[in-house]
């Protein structure tokens, strides 16, 4: 596309693009994030059982892991925008498929899911970095911010969607629409020439440069203090969203207010998550921001944990105040994550390969934990063992978040 022929034919593919991310930003966690408070109808309905609600609960968080190494291959393969249009196509057809049917077209789909997903993730950065070079941190503030709010959404309203439709395929199917509005969108940014967006930076440099950067980024302590950070607060932000409302119905809330909670929890962190992305650009040190946001995720768990442990009568607004915590330690960890990944980098390749580094472990890691999450609390008949577990975690995250905030930067190769 000639774009200094047609100047705005141009403006407006960028305006698309942009458009693009939001629906993208809108429909990479809702597909996972309503599952959690539909659990108990899903089981009622077929007959799965602990463990392979187990399964379909951290299925997801497994998949975001094993898909995000696949994201620098894609990337190389097809180009950056290609690679994101081909991931939308899967999300799509995966969210719309896996309700008609029983449980293995449901677990298909999900898996299908959460690789379509874990690519998008680890493509984000590299776009924004891409696309917006001079305006990284706000971008990446702006659609963790959607990514969050659509979370939110998603589980406080699966189960009155599920209500008003008459079945919990419909309150997953919902989804479908902007997934499939997403695609329409990113296909106007297959008219961008990719020799001349992706070619002329270092996505494509040739087999020796590729292998240099993945060693410098392998090398590098910056690297393993992201997978680490980014993985333990994954693992916070999963296991609240697959077992929240489960945890908190077993300890005797309903089923709808169970799921207000969790919505509550993914919900109210969003404006210091929004604020803190605008701001963050300023800081010389993201260290100490990122430690403090932790320690927010710590003391909520710990008090959900003594909650659930002992559950009294005002178990509702206990919890709500320990969702309050950790929404708001998590809302700032994950863009925090997320900047530090983008801007750690020297280059846009590294920066893909520190994104898919980072994730695919940090992911796999997040998966595991959730995945014990239900398989503990399974054996203890309470949530309160898994949730002191989080709690723990979590103060480790604080010192390891400080760690990864350090001024700093992987050399180049």
């Amino acid at each position: 596309m000639n774009t200094k022929a047609n100047p705005s034919k141009h403006a407006l593919v960028k305006f698309a693009g942009l458009l693009a991310l939001v629906f993208i930003a809108i429909i990479l966690r809702p597909p996972v994030a309503a599952v959690g408070p539909l659990l108990g109808q899903i089981d009622e309905s077929l007959t799965l059982g602990p463990t392979w609600l187990s399964v379909l609960a951290s299925a997801p968080v497994f998949c975001f892991g094993l898909g995000a190494f696949v994201g620098p291959a894609l990337v190389r393969r097809f180009g950056l925008h290609r690679a994101m249009n081909l991931i939308l196509v899967l999300l799509a057809a995966a969210v719309i498929l896996r309700v008609f049917g029983g449980a293995i077209p449901l677990m298909a789909g999900t898996f299908a899911i959460g690789l379509a997903i874990a690519v998008g993730n680890v493509l984000l950065p590299t776009v924004v970095r891409t696309d917006y070079p001079e305006r990284i941190p706000l971008v990446t503030g702006v659609y963790t911010t959607l990514l969050a709010l659509s979370a939110s959404f998603a589980a406080s309203t699966a189960v009155p969607w599920s209500a008003a439709l008459g079945d919990w395929r419909w309150a997953l199917l919902v989804w479908g629409g902007p997934a499939v509005a997403s695609v329409l969108l990113w296909s106007t940014q297959l008219k961008r020439s990719e020799a001349s967006e992706d070619n002329k930076d270092d996505v494509t440099e040739d087999a020796t440069c590729f292998a240099a950067e993945q060693k410098a980024v392998r090398r590098s302590p910056i690297t393993w203090y992201l997978v680490a950070f980014f993985g333990l607060q994954s693992l916070g932000f999963y296991a609240i969203l697959g077992w929240l409302p489960t945890a908190l119905t077993v300890a005797g809330l309903g089923e709808a207010e169970a799921g207000s909670i969790l919505g509550l929890t993914t919900a109210v962190g969003i404006p210091f998550g929004l604020i803190l992305s605008t701001v963050m650009g300023r800081f010389k040190s993201l260290a100490l921001p990122s430690a403090i946001a932790s320690l927010f995720a710590s003391v909520g768990f710990a008090l959900l944990a003594a909650d659930l442990a002992q559950p009294t009568a005002d178990l509702a607004a206990r919890a709500s105040i320990a969702g309050v915590l950790i929404g708001m330690g998590q809302a700032s960890t994950f863009p925090l994550s997320l900047a530090l990944i983008g801007s750690m980098a020297s280059t846009k390749n590294q920066t893909t390969m520190l994104s898919a580094l980072s994730q695919g472990w940090g992911y796999l890691l997040a998966g595991l934990g959730t995945l014990l999450v239900g398989m503990v609390a399974a054996q203890t008949t309470s949530y309160a063992l898994p949730m002191a577990g989080l709690a723990a975690l979590s103060a480790v995250q604080v010192w390891v978040a400080y760690r990864a905030g350090r001024p700093g930067r992987i050399p180049a190769a």
